[in-house]
């Protein structure tokens, strides 16, 4: 591990074994202006040479090292899988970005909030929500399998791993708050519903109350414990969060279905292989239920590299796809 920077034994004998299972050599930064979760920049995913994890300066002690250890664990789930010749990433062309922004031009005219949106709004509407759909499907179901590698094998980060968790949580649910009412509500709903997932299924891996979003988010502490008939109210069934609720049950439970698996047993290839194999399946677990399963396919990592330059070509062809032009 090359870093000029102090972290905690715990990180010091996670990364060496990630680089003994691998290998190869982890380089970590420290970077004012890097996001939250940091950034990793693998030779698996990307032209690169160098595996390269960074963190913000403003993240300091055993917060800086839980988001160190959680991207180095994806790492070593992105490089097993292309040690087995499977390493697949969701991806996307004119074919399948035109199917799904086609399928949210027609839940805009459907949706009585977006249906007299103009015609502009709702073509910049639709590259917008398949590109956010394409980002959170990516990202989530690795984040899952990361943190409960860190709860299960790393004790010594837990703590962190709650404050970053809950303050992220917040974040993340009201992303789209602010223009919710200029969305189908099905896909604030979906979108919501993978963090609501992510934030209850490792609330019970960790024993920790605070990560459950029916407690830490406001907008859905009211539907804690509800009974039947407050169920059925329409007061409710008109909720945006209360929709929300009941799809990130769904997906919770999805997640649990798959990981059923016993996170104690040996560290080697068959282990860190499985986990990914399990971010695969709950993947496409939670795309079939959002019938988005022909909206990206996996691909080898420089499909996806190739689709993100061309990125305007694809927007524009995709946008004619859809107005039969």
């Amino acid at each position: 591990m090359a870093t000029s920077h102090n972290s905690s034994p715990a990180l010091d004998k996670l990364v060496r074994h990630i680089e003994g299972i691998l290998g190869c050599d982890i380089m970590i930064h420290r970077q004012t202006d890097a996001p939250a979760h940091g950034i990793l920049l693998d030779t698996y995913s990307y032209d690169t040479s160098k595996n390269v994890i960074v963190f913000s300066s403003a993240q300091l002690g055993l917060l800086k090292d839980f988001v160190i250890a959680q991207n180095s664990i994806r790492l070593l789930m992105r490089g097993i899988a292309k040690k087995r010749g499977n390493f697949r990433v969701l991806s996307y062309d004119i074919s399948t970005a035109g199917l799904g922004m086609n399928q949210i031009y027609l839940d805009t005219l459907k949706d009585e909030k977006t249906r007299g949106l103009g015609i502009g709004q709702k073509k910049k509407l639709m590259y917008y929500l398949y590109m956010l759909f394409h980002e959170s499907i990516s990202d989530v179901p690795w984040e899952i399998l990361a943190n409960v590698y860190i709860a299960k094998r790393c004790e010594i980060l837990q703590n962190a791993q709650t404050y970053f968790l809950i303050k992220e949580s917040m974040k993340d649910m009201h992303e789209l708050v602010s223009f919710k009412e200029m969305l189908p509500r099905r896909y604030f709903v979906l979108h919501n519903a993978m963090y609501y997932a992510r934030d209850m299924y490792l609330a019970d891996i960790t024993a920790e109350l605070k990560l459950n979003p029916t407690i830490n988010i406001p907008e859905l502490q009211k539907f804690k414990n509800l009974d039947v008939k407050e169920m059925m109210s329409h007061r409710s069934s008109q909720s945006h969060w209360y929709h929300t609720k009941i799809v990130g049950d769904a997906m919770t439970n999805i997640v649990r279905m798959v990981l059923s698996f016993d996170f104690s047993g040996t560290l080697d290839e068959n282990y860190y292989y499985r986990m990914y194999e399990f971010g695969q399946e709950i993947t496409n677990r939670w795309l079939m239920m959002m019938r988005m399963q022909e909206w990206f396919h996996w691909q080898l990592p420089g499909h996806l590299r190739n689709a993100e330059t061309r990125e305007q070509e694809i927007e524009k062809v995709a946008t004619q796809f859809v107005f039969g032009i």
